[in-house]
C-alpha cells in the first residue's frame, strides 16, 4: 500500500504553493486584466459585443448551417445571416431614423422654446385640482420659460452712435473730437469683430474635428463588430469546445448538463426578450399613432425598450395620456376628445399589446425559459434595480434563473443528503 507524499515544510514552498497567496495572486491577475479591458475597451468593446451577438444567433446559424439550400455550410449560413441583418438595417433605419429624428427634434425644439411648460400650465390650471396645483407647478417650474420676446422689435429704439456736433466757435475741434472718437470705435469694433471671428473659427474647427472622430469611431464599430461576429460565429463550436475543456475533469459530469440548462434560460430568455421588445414596440407605435397620441414613433421605441425588463413597460400608460392630454389643449374645445377618452384610449392600446405579449408573444417565442413566476420576476427586477439601476434590471432575471437552477440541481440535493444521512453510533 502506498503511501502519500508528506505535507513539505512552510519555509520550503515556494509563494505561488502556499494556497492564501496563490488566490491573492489570481484576484490581482483577474483585476488588472479586467483594468486592461477597460483601459482597452476601443478593441475589448467590439469584441464583447460580437461574441454576445454570436452567442445569440447561433441557434439561427446552425440552422442554417444544416439546411441543403444553403451552400458552404456555416460560411454560407454566416454570410447570409449577415447580408439579410445589413439589409433590414439600411431599409429599416432609413425609413424609420427621419421620422425619429424629427420627432426628436421637435420635442426638443418645444422644451427649449418653453412650450411645453406653456401647455402644461394650461393643463394644471383647467384639470388639476386646485389644492394640489401648487405641487405641480413646482416640478413644472424647472422646465425652460418661453424665449419669445415680450416688447415688439418695433418699440426698440437704436442709440445714436454719436452726439451732433455743435455749431459755436469751437465747432471745428469738436467736429475733430468726434470723428476720432468715431474712428476709434470703429477700429475696436473691427479689432472685436476679428477676435469673435477668430473664436468662432475655433469653436467650429474644434466641433468639426470632434464629429470627425465620432463619425470614426462610429465607422469603426460598424465594421469591427460584423467583422468579430463572422469569425466568432465561424468558429462557435471550437470556442464551446475550448471552454468545455477548461472544465475540470472530475466535475465534468455534473457541470455540463448545469451549464447546459443555465445556458437554455439565459439565452432563451435574451433571446425572446428582444424580439417580443421588438414587436411590441411596433404595436405600440401603430396603436397610439392611431388614437392621436403624438410622437408616437418616439415613444413607442422607448417603451419597447424598457419591454426588455419585465413591468417597466409600465411607464408608458402615464407618458402616453400626458402627451395626449397636452396635445389636445392645442385643439380648438369643440374638437377636443372627451376627458375619458384620454384616460381611456392610450390604456386600451397598451393593455391589447400587453394582452399579445402575455398570451401570445411570451408562450410562442419565448416560452417558460426562466421557469420563474411573476412575484419573483418582480422582485428579482426591483432588487436588481436597486443594486446595480438599469443594469441590475436587466441581469435580473437570468441571474435569478441561474440561481433557482443551482438551487434546485445543487444546494437542495446536498441539504436532502445531509438531513437523511444516518447519525453515527456513539453507543459503546
Amino acid at each position: 500500500m502506498s503511501q502519500g507524499r508528506p505535507p513539505r515544510p512552510a519555509r520550503d514552498l515556494h509563494l505561488w504553493e502556499i494556497r492564501g497567496i496563490r488566490d491573492v495572486l489570481a484576484a490581482l491577475v483577474i483585476g488588472v486584466l479586467f483594468w486592461l479591458g477597460y483601459a482597452m475597451r476601443d478593441v475589448t468593446v467590439p469584441l464583447l459585443v460580437a461574441l454576445l451577438l454570436a452567442y445569440l444567433f447561433e441557434p439561427i446559424i446552425a440552422w442554417m448551417s444544416r439546411t441543403r439550400w444553403i451552400p458552404f455550410g456555416r460560411i454560407g449560413g454566416v454570410s447570409l445571416l449577415l447580408t439579410a441583418i445589413t439589409l433590414v438595417l439600411v431599409i429599416g433605419l432609413g425609413l424609420l431614423v427621419p421620422r425619429v429624428v424629427s420627432q426628436a427634434a421637435g420635442v426638443v425644439h418645444d422644451v427649449q422654446s418653453g412650450l411645453v411648460r406653456t401647455r402644461l400650465t394650461r393643463l394644471v390650471d383647467e384639470y388639476v385640482p386646485p389644492e394640489y396645483q401648487g405641487s405641480v407647478m413646482e416640478v413644472i417650474m424647472f422646465l425652460p420659460e418661453s424665449t419669445e420676446d415680450p416688447q415688439p422689435a418695433q418699440a426698440k429704439a437704436a442709440k445714436p452712435a454719436t452726439e451732433p456736433a455743435e455749431t459755436d466757435s469751437g465747432g471745428d475741434v469738436k467736429v475733430a473730437s468726434a470723428a476720432t472718437a468715431v474712428l476709434g470705435a470703429a477700429s475696436d469694433a473691427a479689432q472685436r469683430q476679428s477676435i469673435d471671428l477668430l473664436g468662432i473659427a475655433g469653436t467650429t474647427g474644434r466641433v468639426a474635428w470632434a464629429v470627425v472622430g465620432q463619425a470614426i469611431a462610429v465607422g469603426m464599430l460598424a465594421f469591427l463588430i460584423p467583422f468579430y461576429f463572422f469569425f466568432f460565429s465561424l468558429h462557435w463550436p471550437r470556442i464551446v469546445e475550448f471552454c468545455s475543456g477548461m472544465l475540470p475533469e472530475a466535475h465534468r459530469p455534473t457541470l455540463v448538463p448545469l451549464l447546459a440548462r443555465m445556458d437554455g434560460a439565459v439565452a432563451g430568455f435574451v433571446r425572446g426578450r428582444i424580439v417580443i421588445a421588438l414587436i411590441m414596440a411596433v404595436l405600440y407605435a401603430v396603436g397610439w399613432a392611431f388614437v392621436g397620441v403624438p410622437y408616437a414613433i418616439l415613444l413607442s421605441i422607448i417603451i419597447g425598450a424598457f419591454g426588455l425588463v419585465p413591468f417597466l413597460g409600465l411607464v408608458g400608460i402615464p407618458v402616453a395620456i400626458l402627451l395626449l392630454a397636452v396635445a389636445e389643449l392645442d385643439l380648438p374645445e369643440a374638437q377636443r376628445m372627451a376627458w375619458w377618452g384620454v384616460l381611456l384610449w392610450p390604456t386600451v392600446v397598451f393593455a391589447i399589446v400587453n394582452a399579445l405579449d402575455g398570451w401570445v408573444l411570451t408562450p410562442l417565442i419565448a416560452g417558460k425559459a426562466t421557469n420563474l413566476d411573476p412575484v419573483t420576476i418582480f422582485v428579482a427586477v426591483l432588487a436588481g434595480g436597486s443594486v446595480m439601476g438599469a443594469y441590475g434590471m436587466l441581469l435580473a432575471i437570468p441571474i435569478a434563473a441561474c440561481v433557482k437552477i443551482l438551487l434546485s440541481d445543487l444546494v437542495i440535493p446536498k441539504l436532502r443528503e445531509l438531513t437523511l444521512r444516518p447519525r453515527a453510533d456513539t453507543t459503546t
